[in-house]
């Protein structure tokens, strides 16, 4: 019996943070019941501006990766009908999942203090963008905007340089981290269920979980401490840090982490010297001479490929791996051995690979992800599930109050 098998989730999300914590849930066994619009989530087309080579209505992985194992109704909630659907939809359910913004939840009668007076035992959980307070709590928010940008991340973790430019920020990562939080509220507020019964009211912004996911860097940079962002490659870590090799390839060694490896690493360099030097191993000496012990790795790397430097640092014990691509990532011997990664077969017949569930437990089992259903192919099931009759699920798709997939 996988964990949250008899939980029910009805999830009114969009675009990524929300969707990941519902997929997620669904993993672990929750049935999770995805309420979209006519046009269904944004985010089903976005797949054209990332994937345009591939992407059509059978074969849209950034979409599924986020929305695999639910069930997908669709609703009018601007309509009666639509929002009394709704409205027995969540009656049946533990959890109320959704994203959108404070305001309009107000206007469709789905805010907070409305639902949770009509259901005590609700957990209702919500992904924000900056917050409920403030000047910004009502704006628009993404990853790249409350997560990336208002933390400080894009432009104080770019190298310092004379042609200095903020770093790009990558498509969903931040809103995961949100959603992976959100996760571990609502399994919390579902343990808490079991003991009392009641509901909860739980939240995770992409504002704050972006000022958390940055607390080293952010604090090491507030008076008193005087770090000053963004830094140069070799204020970063030296002698840690990013190297290139004689092959064009880079390698990235975990050093400022483990300063005992020092002394294996400079053997490694054929500078046993420097590692052995009394005053070298000193934090006070590394601080000062960071420029010239640089200049000696970064000679030192070039003189061989990345495979021979990969193959020092087995035999010295060193935190070294090679920095990979996007694309070469997904073809790492070490994500393969660990089913990090899997084949996903779509309807017209490509086959694409993807990352796996990150849930793994041993009573849930592998996990496979499939594509996600359209919209509105849940709905009469669903509809039918909440006592509606054939006649009447018919007359709300000819009003327009559902859509039933055709």
């Amino acid at each position: 019996m996988k964990p949250l098998e008899g939980v029910t989730v009805v999830d009114l999300s969009t675009f990524v943070a929300a969707p990941v914590c519902g997929r997620l849930l669904a993993d672990l066994g929750a049935r999770v019941i995805k309420v979209e619009a006519a046009r269904g989530d944004t985010w089903r087309g976005t797949g054209i501006n990332h994937v345009p080579n591939r992407y059509c209505k059978d074969e849209n992985p950034v979409f599924d990766i986020y929305n695999t194992g639910k069930e997908f109704i669709s609703l009018n909630l601007k309509s009666p009908e639509g929002k009394e659907a709704m409205l027995k939809l969540i009656a049946s359910a533990d959890v109320f999942l959704t994203n959108t913004r404070p305001a309009a939840l107000k206007r469709l009668g789905l805010a907070p203090e409305e639902l949770r007076e009509k259901f005590p035992g609700l957990v209702y959980a919500i992904l924000l963008g900056y917050g409920e307070k403030g000047p910004d709590a009502d704006n628009p928010a993404f990853d790249s905007t409350a997560f990336w940008s208002k933390s400080g991340f894009l432009h104080d973790q770019a190298t310092r340089r004379e042609d200095f430019a903020p770093i790009n920020p990558p498509f969903g990562m931040g809103d995961t981290v949100c959603g992976y939080f959100l996760l571990a509220e609502i399994c919390a507020a579902l343990v808490r269920k079991a003991k009392t019964g009641k509901g909860d009211l739980l939240s995770s912004g992409l504002f704050h979980n972006g000022l958390f996911a940055t607390g080293t860097m952010s604090l090491i940079n507030q008076k008193p401490f005087g770090k000053k962002y963004p830094v140069s490659r070799v204020e970063h870590s030296v002698p840690g840090g990013m190297y290139r090799c004689s092959d064009d390839a880079w390698v990235y060694i975990g050093i400022s982490s483990a300063p005992a490896k020092i002394p294996a690493l400079m053997a490694a360099l054929g500078r046993p010297e420097i590692g052995t030097d009394p005053n070298y191993v000193t934090p006070e000496f590394r601080v000062v001479d960071k420029e010239g012990i640089y200049q000696i790795c970064k000679e030192a790397f070039l003189q061989n490929t990345s495979a021979y430097w990969l193959e020092k640092g087995v035999e010295f014990d060193l935190p070294i791996v090679k920095l990979n691509t996007y694309s070469s990532a997904y073809e790492d011997e070490q994500a393969w051995a660990n089913g990090y990664l899997e084949k996903v077969t779509f309807a017209n017949g490509n086959t694409d690979i993807m990352p796996s569930s990150p849930v793994e437990m041993e009573s849930v089992g592998q996990l496979k992800t499939v594509p996600a259903a359209g919209i509105g192919a849940h709905t009469a099931k669903v509809l039918a599930e909440l006592g509606y009759t054939e006649e009447q699920i018919a007359a709300m798709d000819a009003s327009g109050a559902v859509y039933v997939e055709k």
